[in-house]
């Protein structure tokens, strides 16, 4: 009764991109371009693909490619959907149908709200209040949506603020705002005291004054507060949708960004929030792939089936409750990962 039928950014998004296969599906030297497996011939063939079709392809990648950037990079790059939709077309997969599945998916839920209201005969109040509910379901993930997309769309600005400073990105973001101004106006700045904030550092804000700490001052800071400790949910076992099956057991690896692969090793199972291209040397090593978010058409799906590794996407919670080093079982036949004792 909670379930949101508002489509969500990620919803519409997949939307969008089955209809981008659709129409190359439909234009036979677009299809013949992406039934190739090397994505640098894949992108060589677009100057052969129809002006339309290519401007298609370009502005969906412009429009979404914040999706996965959250506070900071990385933001998708163009080879990122030229994978999805090359592996969708080679490995056949009935985009018309999924299609119509995501576009009745909304109606389908509001039938079974209103059939569970006429069953329970739930009054008019309650059902109100199960709406005002499924709209904060909604609106939350929507507000961290935009502010994701905010944070996408500064990072321009950043980089200029960085050019004019002689910084990195990542030392720019490590500025308070109030530091800004002084910094381009005076050339009031420490790049040392930067780099020491990147290694450890907390950003105390009381009211429009703020404070950055670093090194022992940091931690001299963290260790007068009362800290409230996540709470790991205890869960042995977790679903999800199976994109390619097989069973099998093996050491976890949280693997999030490109410098995080290091930690894995043959034989891993890999688990992720979302992945993409940049991942991929990381997925070739894993024994198994375990993400958050996807369903049969994401890029974790695409690229396991490629791999012939055991695959299972949308378990929404991977990353919250596995840990490096826990063993678990994959059994992507039945869509199910279940924790064992280390």
């Amino acid at each position: 009764m909670t379930t949101p039928a508002k489509r969500s950014f990620a919803a519409k998004e997949e939307i969008e991109s089955l209809k981008i296969v659709l129409l190359i599906n439909n234009d036979a030297q677009a299809r013949k371009i992406f039934l190739e497996k090397s994505l640098e011939k894949i992108e060589a063939g677009l100057v052969n693909i129809n002006k339309s079709l290519k401007r298609k392809i370009v502005n969906h990648y412009k429009k979404w490619r914040w999706a996965p950037y959250t506070y900071r990079w990385p933001a998708y790059d163009l080879s990122y959907y030229l994978e999805i939709w090359s592996g969708i077309i080679r490995q056949k997969i009935d985009a018309g149908k999924e299609l119509k599945r995501l576009l009745a998916e909304p109606e389908e839920i509001k039938n079974k709200k209103q059939a569970i209201v006429k069953k329970l005969k739930i009054s008019s109040f309650d059902n109100h209040l199960f709406n005002i509910a499924a709209d904060i379901i909604y609106l939350k993930s929507f507000r961290k949506d935009c502010w994701f997309h905010g944070c996408f769309a500064a990072e321009n600005l950043y980089k200029e603020i960085g050019r004019r400073l002689g910084l990195s990105l990542n030392q720019v973001w490590m500025m308070g705002f109030w530091e800004i101004a002084p910094a381009l106006r005076k050339k009031e700045f420490d790049p040392e005291v930067i780099n020491q904030r990147i290694k450890f550092s907390v950003l105390y804000q009381k009211g429009e004054k703020g404070y950055i700490y670093s090194g022992q001052k940091a931690k001299n800071f963290l260790s007068k507060l009362i800290l409230e400790k996540e709470k790991i949910i205890k869960v042995n076992e977790l679903s999800g949708t199976g994109a390619y099956a097989g069973k099998i057991k093996g050491k976890v690896k949280i693997i999030n960004l490109p410098e995080e692969m290091v930690k894995i090793e043959k034989g891993d199972i890999m688990v992720s929030h979302t992945t993409f291209p940049s991942l991929v040397p990381a997925m070739k090593k894993a024994a198994a792939i375990i993400t958050d978010d996807g369903g049969i058409t994401c890029h974790a799906a695409i690229v396991a089936r490629e791999l012939k590794t055991p695959c299972i996407v949308g378990t929404k919670i991977a990353t919250k409750v596995l840990r490096d080093g826990d063993l678990v079982e994959v059994d992507a036949d039945k869509g199910v990962v279940k924790k064992l004792n280390k």
